[in-house]
């Protein structure tokens, strides 16, 4: 009995946006990742290679709601404004879109950043730890591979636009 009056619960359960991202934010640091509480927001694997994970909930239709950021101009040289991003095959239940984010460094710059948002129903009875875990693998995983059909995308048509131009007439006059 004494083993349980500590361990509280093990489950992330439908309640208020803080408590429920708290939550995940437990289950997700227990399977060996790091995050970090921010107003109602988890931001979780916010440095290193890894696409970073922010977790929060809506109370109103109990939904978990995964995101992740991605640096277009930093990674593709096209701002996000320009790129065909909702033209690229991904799950029904993803979104893409461009959103305006501030960075953490002292100018408070902000930057308008690819931002990839998905997630899933929290039941009354309750995710598991293990279900949150998977739900954000899967989420991420999805989030990597769209990532990986948009550079492809891109680089084809970047492909496409070079030969169009080392074929396209010179302007010569000769006849």
């Amino acid at each position: 009995a004494m083993l349980w009056a500590g361990c509280g619960s093990q489950a992330v359960t439908p309640g208020s946006p803080r408590s429920v991202a708290r939550a995940a934010a437990a289950a997700y640091t227990a399977a060996g990742h790091k995050c970090q509480m921010k107003d109602e927001l988890a931001y979780c694997d916010m440095s290193g290679a890894d696409l970073p994970l922010l977790m929060g909930y809506d109370p109103k239709s109990q939904q978990l709601m995964f995101a992740t950021v991605f640096d277009t101009q930093a990674a593709f040289g096209l701002a996000c404004p320009v790129i065909p991003a909702d033209r690229i095959v991904k799950p029904s239940w993803m979104i893409v879109k461009c959103d305006e984010v501030q960075l953490s460094d002292k100018k408070k710059t902000t930057k308008v950043v690819l931002s990839v948002i998905g997630g899933g129903h929290v039941p009354d009875e309750g995710l598991s730890r293990a279900e949150v875990n998977r739900s954000a693998g899967v989420f991420m995983q999805e989030a990597e591979t769209y990532l990986a059909r948009l550079q492809l995308a891109l680089s084809q048509a970047q492909i496409q636009r070079t030969r169009a131009r080392e074929i396209a007439p010179t302007g010569s006059t000769r006849l």
